[in-house]
């Protein structure tokens, strides 16, 4: 428990430390008044029951000890009802408070891949990220955090309960002691072994099935093509089997604790009801000694099982405090940094470059000025990508120098440059929104001259006339109800709008024909010509024909 509260601490920041620490002692202050108005609940039963008993609230005005008056009850009522209206603001503001933890883990998670390297996207599995981004903050923070402040509070009202009862009657005291604690060590050891046993084939097997169900869900056309719908849907259902009945079992021990421990209240009920039998003392001072043993019992067993259960919970989920401690802080967004004035040259001097020592470039050089409309062409392997890579500061190049406007630059410090630089990929990128969000990438502003210009460049303003929509038809998950040419001139109408300085085109015009290509190269053209650059890599002789430098990589 030390160590998953120092886990805890380490993942909050400053300020949640203060409020988690503020509510626990709320919820620690409402749980000892939860006693005392359990405990002047008793008082109030043998008042209202035993004549003698008004002695015991000889404290309290003369007014209030008349039992054929209902004011002392009256109150009683209305301060339970503020305390019981008080709980439910404190248990409202302690999953306000584990809702912002979680979200706040989310976001920080979210910015801390957007400014990953390069190579952790490429190589890291998307459903990883998916579970460290949408579910583990909220597993941390509701088994995790609000099950520490649980068993802390609970621990609480289970010490303030046994105080009272050795005050009231130490005898209860006792038998509560030695009816509950073996069942109570036996059952938390049992369910400590078959939790421990549970967690790993929660944890694996959750995330398996998210891998292999976005297989599944993003190989709709080859699983069907290939007649392979059963071993994408096989392995999925087998994955997903696995982690149901590691998780179902572990809830259902969760119901175990609370029916054994009851058994042994009832026996403890039914030794002291045969005690009076025997002795023959049954007059009411027996009756609310069996009342305080069953009271203290009814509060104490949830006490006893919510702490097993949670517990049991903690230790199955315990592998979300993993690499959730640099949650506590956000990365700098490229965008929060100064960004370069203006890209006006770009060098590549000797630079080399290898894949699991395979060599794609080998000393190569080149230089990107202003006016420069660049043509790459290579046989595939040859390391074209790569190069658009180096570009952009994806990756890192072993060997050799970088300048951008005559400084030499690292791959960290180009990000400085990304504001000036767009970038068309051979596989075109979409959100599941409208066609003006996926040009702009921007919620609410944009530049409506930039969007006219890149779509009447682009041609989609001719393409999407034939939608009542226009510009809010909605492109679907991957661009999936649209062809493939109007996949890629929404890519280049993107790049267009940004109006960057330096414009990366990697095999833009595959899906084209040939009138539209020709007067996207003419417009890259003229663009070059204004002041911009542009490096395009293609295969095409004709589209070469435009650019005035021309690379193959073969040479290289």
């Amino acid at each position: 428990m030390k160590k998953i509260l120092k886990n805890i601490l380490e993942i909050l920041d400053k300020k949640e430390k203060k409020q988690f620490f503020s509510l626990m002692l709320l919820d620690i202050a409402l749980s000892i008044f939860d006693i005392l108005f359990l405990a002047f609940l008793l008082l109030l039963i043998q008042f209202y029951i035993q004549p003698a008993a008004e002695n015991r609230l000889s404290f309290l005005p003369a007014w209030l000890t008349n039992r054929n008056s209902m004011w002392l009850i009256a109150i009683f009522l209305l301060l339970f009802s503020i305390k019981n209206l008080c709980g439910f603001v404190i248990a409202r503001a302690n999953f306000s408070f584990i809702n912002k933890v979680a979200i706040r883990i989310s976001r920080n998670n979210l910015v801390n891949y957007q400014q990953a390297a390069f190579s952790e996207f490429v190589h890291t599995d998307s459903s990883v990220y998916i579970r460290n981004i949408c579910y583990r903050p909220f597993e941390f923070s509701q088994y995790m955090l609000s099950g520490f402040q649980q068993i802390v509070t609970q621990l609480a009202l289970m010490l303030v309960t046994i105080i009272a009862i050795i005050f009231f009657n130490a005898k209860i005291f006792l038998l509560l002691l030695v009816l509950l604690l073996p069942p109570v060590v036996i059952v938390f050891w049992f369910i400590k072994k078959r939790i421990a046993a549970e967690k790993q084939h929660i944890q694996d097997n959750n995330e398996l099935s998210f891998k292999y169900v976005l297989d599944a869900l993003k190989g709709y056309v080859e699983s069907n093509i290939y007649n392979r719908n059963a071993f994408f849907l096989n392995r999925f259902i087998n994955a997903r089997q696995k982690f149901s009945k590691a998780l179902f079992n572990s809830l259902a021990l969760q119901s175990l604790p609370g029916r054994i421990i009851e058994i042994f209240a009832v026996l403890g009920l039914f030794i002291l009801i045969a005690i009076a039998n025997w002795t023959g003392n049954s007059n009411s001072t027996m009756l609310i000694t069996i009342g305080a043993f069953m009271a203290a019992a009814y509060k104490i067993i949830p006490g006893i099982v919510k702490v097993i259960n949670v517990s049991g919970q903690m230790k199955a989920y315990e592998f979300s405090l993993q690499d959730l401690e640099q949650s506590r802080e956000a990365a700098t967004s490229v965008a929060e940094e100064k960004p370069a004035a203006g890209l006006q040259s770009i060098e590549l001097k000797n630079i080399s470059f290898q894949y699991a020592e395979q060599p794609v470039l080998n000393h190569f050089s080149m230089v990107i000025n202003k006016g420069d409309f660049i043509g790459i062409t290579g046989e595939s392997g040859k390391g074209k990508t790569t190069l658009m890579n180096l570009l952009l500061g994806f990756l890192p190049a072993e060997n050799g120098e970088i300048y951008f406007n005559e400084a030499p630059v690292n791959a960290e410090a180009i990000k400085k440059y990304w504001p000036c630089i767009a970038y068309v990929r051979q596989q075109s990128f979409f959100i599941h929104d409208t066609l003006l969000r996926n040009i702009t990438l921007e919620e609410d502003y944009f530049n409506q001259e930039q969007l006219q210009s890149a779509m009447l460049i682009s041609g989609l303003e001719e393409q999407f006339k034939k939608f009542s929509e226009g510009q809010q038809k909605i492109i679907t998950e991957n661009g999936k109800n649209i062809s493939g040419g109007q996949q890629q001139r929404i890519a280049i109408a993107r790049a267009l709008y940004k109006n960057a300085d330096l414009i990366l085109l990697d095999e833009p015009f595959n899906e084209l024909d040939t009138a539209a290509t020709d007067s996207l190269l003419q417009h890259f053209k003229e663009l070059a010509a204004a002041g911009k650059s542009v490096v395009m890599i293609t295969h095409d002789k004709k589209s070469l024909s435009y650019c005035n430098k021309i690379i193959s990589l073969d040479a290289s």
